[in-house]
């Protein structure tokens, strides 16, 4: 069995204590050692220091790190990304993008499972519908392993319609949004195969928009300041959620929130 823990979307730079500290409550919280997947799209269009963000997100138990449009917006998330050897999936929609960078097959614990990263239509740069390469991913694949697909910027209507679209492929599937910041609870949909959730929440300051303190973001955004913008520090208000995943088949899973 393989309990795997998806964290929410990283909105701005965290220390490497707070990192162990949310690992160390959620492996306290299963019993279990974990399998940890992180979308870090609010860490690309943010952080000052991604290079060091990134390792020290990966030195501190991450596994496995999906991103999304932000991955190619700036000239330093694209350099970052030519130089790293970490296991980061860049969106398979994303313009430039290839299935190699985009999709994984991970050995752990004797379960096999396939991640993919796709981009949604919400976001700021154009990208193509990811069915068109998600068809092309599942017309090639001659496994049973489960797939997991976390998308960007999605729409919630459009991932229940991926569900429908790819339940009857074999595997089992799970579809997550990422980038609203709101946790949802997980919901089968379609049959017992498929596992559909419309976000992953976020893991982000308290008592802040998106890790700035929210009058610094209105003068910024609102009434268009020209602000150098900062992350606060203090407690985190992190959110997760846990599948266990045994023979190929989920057999457990729930969401929930803690405070660091």
């Amino acid at each position: 069995m393989v309990t795997i823990a998806f964290i929410g979307t990283i909105q701005h730079d965290i220390s490497k204590d707070a990192v162990r500290k949310l690992i160390s409550k959620i492996e306290a919280e299963t019993d279990s050692e974990l399998l940890t997947v992180c979308n870090a799209d609010g860490l690309f269009s943010s952080s000052s220091k991604l290079g060091e963000q990134i390792e020290l997100f990966f030195d501190s138990g991450i596994d496995l790190m999906l991103v999304g449009e932000q991955a190619i917006s700036r000239n330093c998330c694209r350099s970052v990304l030519a130089k790293t050897d970490r296991p980061i999936l860049k969106a398979l929609n994303l313009p430039g993008s290839t299935i190699e960078s985009s999709t994984k097959l991970i050995s752990y614990k004797n379960e096999k499972l396939w991640f993919i990263s796709t981009a949604g239509q919400n976001g700021k740069i154009p990208v193509e519908y990811s069915y068109i390469k998600l068809d092309e991913f599942f017309k090639n694949k001659n496994d049973t392993y489960p797939v997991i697909i976390i998308e960007s910027n999605a729409d919630s209507s459009y991932l229940q319609a991926l569900v429908w679209r790819y339940s009857n492929y074999g595997s089992q599937l799970f579809i997550c949004g990422a980038g609203t910041g709101f946790l949802t609870m997980p919901s089968v949909f379609c049959s017992d195969r498929c596992i559909f959730q419309s976000d992953l929440g976020s893991v982000v300051t308290e008592n802040t928009v998106n890790g700035i303190e929210p009058e610094l973001w209105w003068k910024k955004n609102i009434d268009r300041r020209p602000l150098t913008l900062l992350p606060k520090w203090g407690a985190l208000k992190c959110d997760y959620t846990i599948f266990k995943v045994e023979e190929g088949k989920v057999v457990k899973y729930f969401s929930n929130s803690v405070r660091i």
